[in-house]
């Protein structure tokens, strides 16, 4: 069995795919925060994640599965401090080998989200883009602290009352422009 552990730059994220025999094999990737580094807009502030891969290769396709287990920090859309959320993700992809560099007809039907075709040629495929994507769409779309035993929120205080004052400001500007509010003078 082929294991690796892969040192942590960017082309680490790679596994070579075409030179590896028929068999099972395992790699195992540390993600942080110089890994996000890399993504230009990148939500995620901080990463302390595990990307466990099994490879189960045959002559024409590999199955790739994939485990990622650790922690993002992301800012919270209320308050803006860093919140820091769990990262849990299973995932796989189906790796075929191409002769051409044109997808073929009976390729284009198998093409999905998670097919990946390797030309022949070709032996790294670099899983950087897929491991990224995946512990991005692993994070809850409301990002917020959550709330104590009491149903307070755990926000910054200072920026919560910064928020309510300028929700009441908000509410009394939309009062006054209303159309509504010149009938009440009638």
């Amino acid at each position: 069995m082929y294991q690796g552990v892969l040192v942590d730059n960017f082309n680490a994220y790679s596994v070579p795919i075409g030179d590896l025999p028929v068999g099972k094999h395992e790699f195992e990737f540390e993600v942080n925060d110089e890994f996000f580094a890399h993504f230009e807009g990148s939500e995620v502030l901080s990463a302390a994640v595990r990307v466990c891969l099994d490879v189960e290769k045959s002559s024409e396709v590999s199955h790739l599965l994939f485990g990622m287990e650790g922690t993002a920090t992301v800012e919270c859309d209320r308050c803006l401090d860093e919140l820091e959320l769990p990262v849990e993700f299973d995932g796989e992809l189906m790796v075929y080998l191409s002769t051409s560099p044109t997808v073929s007809k009976g390729e284009e039907e198998m093409e999905e989200d998670d097919t990946v075709f390797l030309l022949a040629g070709e032996s790294n495929l670099n899983l950087a883009q897929y491991i990224y994507e995946s512990i991005c769409l692993s994070l809850p779309m409301q990002r917020v602290h959550l709330d104590d035993e009491h149903g307070n929120t755990t926000c910054n205080p200072e920026m919560v009352a910064k928020l309510k004052e300028l929700q009441g400001e908000a509410q009394q500007i939309k009062e006054a422009n209303s159309p509504w509010s010149k009938l009440k003078n009638l």
